[in-house]
């Protein structure tokens, strides 16, 4: 047996294997006469059938049928009878032959080789077999020829509902038309595919459901009963945007024509809605209305807010560059609903026809943003001064003439923007005529714009008779005013006014400019004043009373409220006799501490203050008595009466909680805090003495009243300790010393202290200012500090404030002067209670032993607080580098000085050889 057994054919069967053929072969050809050209008209044909079955396999089953139906009906007529019928291959010649006529000859071939451009048919076939349309149980597709979709879409897109949609007003929507819950509608354009027929039908949605949206605002806003003429010219200016839109959709395409005849290109209805889209969403936003619910955010309901929300949309668009018509309609927007407010404030202050309202019910008080900032800040004064005005000169020139101004307007054209430009007048805006206008237009008379109505009345009778106010020539007036607005406004701003904020300017320049007339009128009338209304008398006026600056009356106050005297005992003699002429009770003075520095008589009752009888008759002549010194003519004493019912005293109610009371102890420096003058100015000229200035007046009036008491006290306290009999401190010889270094330091720095107030702090500010009432032609060349212009009579009385802060932060009086006052006030008390310490020694109420171990605490507290005082104004000074120089006061002391700088004068004043500020590093 081997090793490899034999194999035998027959036991095993294996298949065979392929034969391997050429891969081309010349066919034998049959043992026949061959016809080639029938052979080639078989397969042609044989061809030809198996491709028109393939193409309707592809189609879906209703394309299928549009195949069908669009396909010509086959008859049994001869290739000869067609050729008569039709030109088949589209040749100009009409000669055929039998090869050219087969059904199966060769079609002229494609000139695109991209799908999409070839038969809808054939693009609709391939799109639906590579991207056929998934199936959704939620959804209804349906497929719409052109015409009934062009039909539909158009009322749609005007607002109305159509076979296809119809109008939800609850959710404010187009919704599909008979669908369940829950479902939808895909409509497919025949030959079009579903993303480019759900584009094309979003178009004419989104159209139709801003106009809808637009009326239904519309009409919420007509239907409140308040809205304000402002709005309400949004309101009917948006409606006729809206209706211009409306009569343009209605008058494109489709057309009937061109839907009975099939000729219209779907891009051109596509474009044409284009621009209507645009400007339907401007409208759409600027209305707040773009958003798919809603929920809508409310328009602005103040005519400032709501012109600021138009100016700022049509300033982007013009940013943006945003097509002509955008532009244009918004810019239409904003001239009709500005009218109206612009009527209002030109009416605030006198300007344009309507200043024969001179009360206006609402003067506005908010201005839109678009208002430069000069205008903003010159409408209120002009407001003002326009009242002060009509009361001063009902018949001011002025007044008379801002009649004959035209009205605020916005212009666009160059011509306008020009002629604003040239300050010359533009004609005033005619409103678009009806039909009767060409009629009207025959008269021959002419008449002013705003009586060119009344030439109906030239007319012959009878020469509109069946002309009806609802033909479409009236009621279209508003959208032919739109038109012929969108085909005036030019392309682009001219390069005089490139910007919307430059024309903005020339658009209120003459509000602006009359506005500054205006004030500056009443400003001229004001100074021009006569005598007994004349500002300069009357701050003359206050300036000599109500802040001490007349010696005579001073001198007269003095004697009533304070006293120098050393003699204590002659004092209480005499306050003893005018309690005898008063019929008052007495009251012993001499068991009680003197109240050095104060007048006896105002102590002789056992109560602090005085009782108001006491006031008034200590104080009854004082003013009209220094008043008569002053007046040497005659011609002024007619002034005695007016001044003795503007000018007097008054008390104020203090608080008498603990800690603010000191001004029921007569010890205390603030014992006269509740004696105040009160000044009463006529009223033209309570405009610049206003009741804020007044009160001004009257804290450097309190504070001028404690120098005062404090300077009469130390020197009662200069005569006493020169008196012999008793002689104070004779015993103690250190303690008589330091007494008399003591009262040496505190009568020098209250000295330069009262200097200082008088000299500069008030002369100083004050002077320079009355100064500049006499030389009103000067007005333009102001010193530093002053206002170098008053343009009206608010920012002169703002003038005048600023030198009352001046005043007051010379005097260290201002709120945020609370450490320098404090330290300045607290050196007045120390050197007050050594004024009453030597009165109580002067008067044996005290020994020396005792009175000298608080004359040497006293003297400590004083050197202290001079130290910390003259720290905090050197701290003061050093902060303004211009006044760190020690030799600034010597070289400006004759020049202003004007609110901090008066510090400089103060500080030279106190510690000229810098005495105070060595003993503070010494200590």
């Amino acid at each position: 047996m081997s090793m490899f057994p034999s194999l035998d054919d027959d036991e095993i069967s294996l298949p065979k294997l392929t034969p391997i053929d050429a891969r081309f072969f010349v066919p034998r050809f049959i043992d026949k006469p061959q016809d080639p050209i029938m052979d080639s008209l078989k397969l042609k044909a044989s061809k030809l059938r198996t491709g028109d079955h393939f193409r309707l396999e592809l189609l879906p089953k209703e394309l299928s049928i549009i195949y069908e139906q669009n396909m010509s009906p086959r008859t049994k007529d001869s290739i000869w009878s067609d050729a008569l019928k039709s030109n088949v291959l589209g040749r100009s010649s009409q000669i055929h032959s039998w090869d050219s006529l087969r059904s199966n000859v060769p079609k002229p071939a494609s000139s695109s080789g991209f799908l999409s451009e070839q038969d809808a048919v054939v693009f609709a076939a391939a799109h639906h077999h590579a991207l056929p349309i998934l199936h959704d149980t939620h959804s209804i597709v349906q497929y719409v020829s052109l015409g009934d979709i062009l039909k539909n879409m158009k009322l749609t897109a005007l607002g109305f509902s159509s076979l296809l949609h119809e109008w939800d007003p609850a959710n404010e929507q187009f919704l599909d038309i008979g669908l369940n819950k829950g479902m939808r509608k895909r409509f497919i354009i025949e030959g079009k595919d579903e993303i480019i027929s759900a584009d094309f039908i979003s178009r004419f949605i989104r159209i139709g459901t801003s106009l809808r949206r637009l009326e239904t605002l519309i009409a919420y806003l007509r239907s409140k009963s308040s809205i304000g003429p402002t709005l309400y010219a949004f309101a009917h200016t948006i409606s006729t945007c809206i209706g211009q839109i409306r009569n343009s959709l209605a008058s494109g395409p489709p057309s009937e024509e061109q839907l009975s005849t099939n000729h219209l290109a779907l891009t051109f209805v596509f474009m044409y809605y284009g621009q209507h889209e645009e400007i339907l969403t401007a409208l759409s936003v600027l209305c707040k209305r773009q958003s798919e619910t809603k929920d809508y955010e409310s328009i602005p309901a103040s005519p400032q807010a709501l012109l600021s929300l138009i100016y700022d949309h049509l300033h982007d668009h013009i940013e943006r560059q945003s097509s002509h018509l955008i532009i244009a309609t918004l810019a239409f927007i904003l001239t009709r609903t500005s009218t109206e407010y612009f009527i209002e404030v030109s009416r605030s202050i006198g300007f344009g026809h309507s200043e024969g309202v001179r009360d206006a019910i609402g003067v506005p008080k908010e201005y839109p943003a678009f208002f430069p900032p000069e205008l903003t800040s010159a409408l209120p004064i002009a407001q003002k001064s326009l009242r002060l005005l009509r009361a001063a000169q009902p018949n001011h020139p002025l007044l008379q003439n801002s009649k004959r101004s035209l009205d605020i307007r916005w212009f666009w054209t160059t011509d306008e923007i020009m002629a604003a430009v040239n300050s010359t007048e533009t004609p005033k805006d005619i409103a678009v005529t009806e039909k009767t206008g060409d009629e009207l237009s025959s008269t021959s008379t002419a008449y002013l714009p705003e009586l060119l109505e009344f030439r109906i009345y030239d007319l012959e009778p009878g020469r509109l008779i069946g002309q009806s106010c609802f033909d479409a020539a009236y009621t279209s007036a508003p959208t032919l005013a739109l038109d012929n607005f969108i085909k005036t406004f030019p392309p682009s701003l001219p390069p005089i006014a490139p910007t919307l904020y430059h024309l903005t300017s020339l658009v209120v320049k003459p509000l602006l400019l009359h506005a500054t007339t205006l004030s500056n009128t009443l400003l001229s009338l004001f100074l021009t004043l006569p005598p007994p209304l004349d500002i300069h008398s009357h701050l003359r006026l206050m300036r000599s009373y109500m802040l001490l600056m007349s010696p005579a009356f001073r001198t007269r106050l003095s004697a009533a409220l304070f006293s120098d005297s050393g003699n204590f005992d002659a004092d209480v003699k005499s306050s003893e006799v005018l309690s005898l002429r008063r019929g008052s009770q007495k009251t012993d003075l001499r068991r009680k501490t003197w109240a050095v520095g104060l007048a006896p008589a105002l102590l002789d009752r056992a109560t602090w203050p005085p009782m108001d009888t006491d006031l008034s008759f200590f104080l009854r002549t004082v003013i009209l008595d220094s008043f008569e010194v002053n007046v040497n003519d005659e011609t002024l004493r007619s002034r005695v009466e007016e001044i003795e019912n503007r000018l007097g005293f008054a008390v104020r109610d203090l608080p008498t909680k603990s800690g603010q009371n000191a001004w029921l102890n007569p010890l205390h420096i603030e014992a006269l805090d509740f004696l105040y003058m009160d000044y009463k100015p006529p009223q033209p000229l309570d405009v610049i003495i206003t009741p804020d200035i007044l009160a001004k007046y009257q804290r450097i009036f309190s504070f001028l009243l404690r120098i005062l008491r404090v300077q009469h006290a130390i020197h009662a306290v200069f005569r006493m300790s020169n008196s012999s009999i008793p002689f104070v401190f004779g015993t103690l010889a250190s303690s008589r010393k330091m007494l008399l270094h003591f009262r040496f330091i505190a009568q020098s720095f209250v000295t330069n202290l009262v200097e200082y107030v008088y000299d500069t702090a008030i002369a100083g500010n004050l002077d320079p200012f009355l100064e500049r009432l006499q030389r009103p032609g000067n007005f333009h060349s102001g010193t530093k500090g002053h206002k170098s212009d008053y343009s009206d009579v608010f920012s002169l009385a703002e003038a005048h404030a600023d030198v009352m802060n001046a005043i007051l932060t010379a005097c260290l009086l201002r709120t945020g002067q609370k450490v320098s006052g404090g330290a300045l006030r607290e050196a007045l008390e120390v050197v007050l209670d050594f004024a009453v310490l030597v009165g109580d020694l002067y008067r044996g109420r005290l020994e020396e032993y005792q009175a000298a171990e608080v004359l040497e605490s006293l003297y400590i507290q004083f050197r202290q607080k001079m130290a910390n005082l003259i720290k905090v104004l050197n701290g003061t000074v050093d902060q303004n580098p211009c006044l760190s120089s020690p030799t600034y006061g010597i070289a400006r002391s004759k020049e202003i000085s004007w609110g901090i700088e008066a510090l400089s004068h103060l500080l030279i004043r106190l510690d000229f050889g810098e005495w105070w500020s060595s003993a503070g590093k010494t200590q």
